[in-house]
């Protein structure tokens, strides 16, 4: 099977199970044997394989719909685990905490004893030590640092300082003087609460949001009652500066753009623009204007150049990380594990259920490339180790397509929740503080070195312990190197010690049959349930789609042509042949049930309508909220 450089151009899987010529050639040596009184010799594999329960049989009669076939071993036709040479490399060292206290800050003394009684803050970190005293002299800053290091607080405090010591005091029809630009409507409600805790001594100050999924009337009257820091998502604010009258620029004095490097990358980069150039047409004063960033790309140089006016660099790690070398905390460790391609999904529910039932670390954070994968897993995860006495824990999904009310809800539990998993696409990779946070694990591999770092972020924050685990097939070993290239230092994890905790918690016979006997469960819980085999097809289908839309230079680790497409069938608990699960822009698997004259008529819409490129699966968890508008084409008369 070959694949077009393009990845827009539809690819169709076609790959037959078993091929009918060399099934018919094995059932005619199996009839000359018995013919000539010789007993058949079975192959090595099928010594191996696990038949089906009666259980399980009594299922595959009752439902005609669903697939046929054994459960096949886990342990036979994998490829080799290759050893890995490391280098030896140093990582760029960032001290999170410096010597200096808030006391030592010329800021309000109401300031200084919120932040010791109600936050319990007295010492600044590095990057607050190096950019407080600039944002609070007023120059333009762009602040570079390792994401978890306080970047939040280093603009959010001179922002309050500077408005409380405004005389008269500022009121809120005074209208907007701040706008903080996030790309994610978390972060955007982390934002807020942190400005609402900063603004306690000082009630006339007002924070306010707006984001995606919210209705815009309530948030119309929210900014007809006047709002003083004013934070949003790029598509948001736009949408608002060009329908809502009560929203006036026209006194902001500060401008800050977080995670600027994921506003470019989510392709906010226009609306960005246009927000920058309203702001600019509106601006009666002077401005200061504040960039932050965990990395430093292309256009985040470009945006610095155009927005700000003899700005001051801040870098808390030094000069020797100015190039192209990644900051991660010094205080997470990271892990990778190779494991082949069918025993991804019983690796990982050991290390789950190692982690958090078998340890005292029972929080954790599980990324995974769409929104379908984080469905289906989910539900999977939460249904069969569920029922096991072993687990006492909660899953949780985050990820774009859930409503705005459903998303806060579980941001907020998450937050608060002592113990759980909870799995995310890459929503949640940038600037979200999850206190606590034990572990994150990657269970699809990031497409760029940058998202590692970020994705590895939302633990070990401000100086707190944490890990964090990177699943790899053995073909996807190059990516190791990749990160040891821009100074990021892992160790192995084996699969081995992952299947014996899995063992050891189930008192199995043997690691095989233990991690044998739950991917059969997987298989019968997905065989059994219509809607969850569903679910597993659109993950499957999803997957294959994300990991064919790799970018071209990412792709000496992760080449769609090393892919066994039936080994990661499995990974995702289908015992159907990929060309019975469905193709890249084919379902066939959808084709395969019986549907009424009205639903063929509707085979453009619903779940087929999703999948129309590889591009929207990988951004469309990033929506601004607002509702693309389509042309009607208009018939022309004949």
């Amino acid at each position: 099977m070959t694949m077009a450089e393009d990845t827009s151009i539809d690819i169709c899987l076609n790959i037959n199970a078993s091929p009918p010529k060399r099934e018919d050639a094995r059932k005619a040596k199996e009839l000359k044997r018995k013919l000539d009184g010789t007993s058949p010799v079975e192959p090595a594999i099928a010594s191996k394989r696990q038949r089906p329960s009666v259980r399980e049989k009594t299922a595959e009669e009752n439902i005609d719909s669903k697939p046929q076939g054994w459960i096949s071993s886990l342990f036979v036709n994998n490829p080799d685990i290759p050893a890995f040479a490391h280098r030896v490399v140093k990582p760029v060292l960032e001290p999170v905490f410096s010597s200096q206290s808030f006391k030592d800050l010329s800021i309000h003394p109401f300031t200084v004893s919120n932040l010791d009684q109600n936050l319990g803050l007295q010492k600044l970190t590095t990057v607050q030590h190096k950019a407080m005293p600039v944002i609070l002299s007023g120059k333009d800053a762009l602040v570079r640092s390792q994401t978890g290091s306080g970047k939040t607080l280093a603009f959010a405090l001179p922002i309050v300082e500077a408005l409380q010591a405004v005389r008269p005091k500022i009121s809120r029809a005074d209208g907007v003087q701040a706008v903080v630009v996030v790309p994610t409507r978390e972060l955007a409600l982390q934002t807020y609460e942190w400005f609402v805790k900063l603004v306690k001594p000082f009630t006339w100050i007002v924070p306010g949001y707006l984001v995606g999924g919210e209705k815009r009337k309530a948030e119309k009257a929210r900014l007809r009652k006047g709002i003083t820091v004013l934070i949003g998502t790029p598509g948001r604010l736009l949408d608002h500066v060009q329908h809502t009258k009560s929203l006036q620029f026209d006194k902001v004095g500060w401008l800050v753009v977080d995670e600027a490097d994921r506003l470019f990358d989510m392709g906010y980069e226009k609306d960005v623009a246009s927000l920058i150039e309203a702001l600019d047409s509106q601006q009666r004063g002077s401005r200061q204007t504040v960039l932050l960033s965990a990395t430093l790309s292309s256009a985040v140089e470009r945006l610095a150049g155009l927005t700000l006016k003899s700005p001051v660099f801040v870098d808390a790690a030094g000069d020797e990380s100015l190039a192209n070398d990644m900051v991660i905390p010094e205080s997470l460790t990271q892990f990778y594990v190779l494991t082949p391609a069918k025993l991804r999904l019983v690796t990982l529910s050991a290390f789950i259920i190692w982690k958090c039932n078998m340890s005292s670390q029972r929080k954790m954070l599980i990324f995974c490339a769409t929104q379908d994968m984080v469905d289906f897993h989910t539900e999977l995860l939460a249904l069969v180790l569920g029922e096991s006495d072993q687990v006492d824990f909660e899953f949780f999904k985050l990820h774009g397509s859930m409503t705005q009310q459903e998303r806060t809800d579980v941001f907020k539990t998450f937050r608060a929740a002592d113990s759980g998993v909870l799995l995310c696409t890459d929503v949640a990779a940038r600037g979200l503080d999850l206190p606590h946070v034990d572990w994150i694990v990657q269970f699809t591999a990031p497409s760029t070195v940058e998202d590692y770092v970020h994705r590895v972020g939302r633990t070990a924050r401000v100086g707190t312990a944490g890990a964090a685990l990177l699943f790899l097939t053995p073909s996807e070993v190059p990516f190791i190197r990749q990160l040891e290239d821009r100074r990021i230092r892992l160790q192995e994890q084996t699969m081995d010690v992952c299947l014996k905790k899995l063992r050891d918690a189930h008192s199995g016979p043997s690691v095989e049959a233990t991690a044998t006997g739950l991917q059969a469960r997987f298989e019968t819980a997905v065989l059994e349930q219509t809607r969850l085999h569903d679910l597993a097809c659109k993950a499957y289908v999803s997957w294959v789609r994300f990991y064919a839309s790799y970018r071209k230079d990412a792709r000496t680790a992760f080449n769609f042509k090393q892919v066994h497409l039936g080994h990661y069938a499995k990974s995702f608990a289908l015992r159907d042949p990929p060309s019975a699960i469905g193709g890249i822009g084919r379902q066939q698997w959808q084709r395969n049930r019986a549907r009424t004259p009205r639903d063929k008529k509707r085979s453009n819409s619903g779940l087929e309508q999703g999948y129309s490129t590889a591009t929207h699966l990988v951004t469309s968890e990033f929506s601004s909220g607002l509702e693309s508008v389509r042309k009607k084409r208009r018939k022309g008369k004949l």
